[in-house]
Parts: C-alpha cells; structure tokens; sequence
C-alpha cells in the first residue's frame, strides 16, 4: 500500500479492524487486545497509540525514524520466540516505540528493548 505522507491524515483501508480498535482512539476490544494494552502501558507507561500519529512513524522521510525493516525470524534455540531484525544504519541509540506497539498488539508477550549487532547474527540465525 502506497500512502502519502504529505497528506493530513492517511487511509486506514487495509488495516484490520481488530488493530484499528487496539489503539488509544479505538472502542471496545476483545480480551487479547484488552491484555496488549495492558502490557504496553505496563512497559512504558503510556497508552497505546493514536492510529494516525502511528501510521506516520512509518514515513521512509521521517528524520526522526532511525530505522529500516530488515527480517523477522524465529530464535534458534527452538523457545518460539520471534526476532525482528532492523536496519539502524549502525546507530545504537534510535525511535521505535511505534514498533515495540506492534508488536505488542500482534499478541507479543514481551518485548525486549533492542540490541545492537552485526549482520552476521542475522546471518546465523537466518540460515538455521
């Protein structure tokens, strides 16, 4: 889906409705999303995002995204737990509390703050 950015605000077509209602201005919600907002809140102290602020941290031009989607991968040690893998440009500080939302309304139990490594992990991992 293309989208422009330039716009006030941003289509919400193709956005399912279950993660439309997660977000602060959504209504009523199911238990699964009830919990995501809860441990959100509970990690960061802030309520979940407003669905327009959120879609904007996706510009590719927003100077203040200091991130690029890279792969989502499973742990190799067989736990279930998934990696999601982004390109920084080597910056070991960068924004992405857009991302840690995501997940956490995907259905994320934890969500650990990020780590930076070379792209020979990803390698390892990638090709188990």
């Amino acid at each position: 889906m293309d989208a422009d950015f330039d716009e006030e605000e941003l289509p919400l077509d193709g956005i399912p409705d279950w993660f439309l209602g997660a977000g602060r201005d959504g209504g009523a919600v199911g238990s699964a999303v009830d919990a995501a907002r809860t441990r959100y809140r509970e990690r960061t102290g802030a309520d979940p995002w407003e669905i327009q602020n959120w879609l904007f941290r996706f510009d590719p031009e927003l100077e203040a995204r200091g991130w690029e989607f890279w792969d989502l991968t499973s742990a190799a040690d067989g736990s279930g737990r998934l990696h999601l893998w982004l390109d920084t440009w080597g910056e070991p500080m960068f924004s992405w509390e857009e991302l840690r939302w995501l997940l956490y309304a995907c259905g994320a139990e934890t969500v650990a703050d990020p780590v930076v490594v070379g792209s020979g992990s990803w390698a390892a991992e990638a090709t188990v």
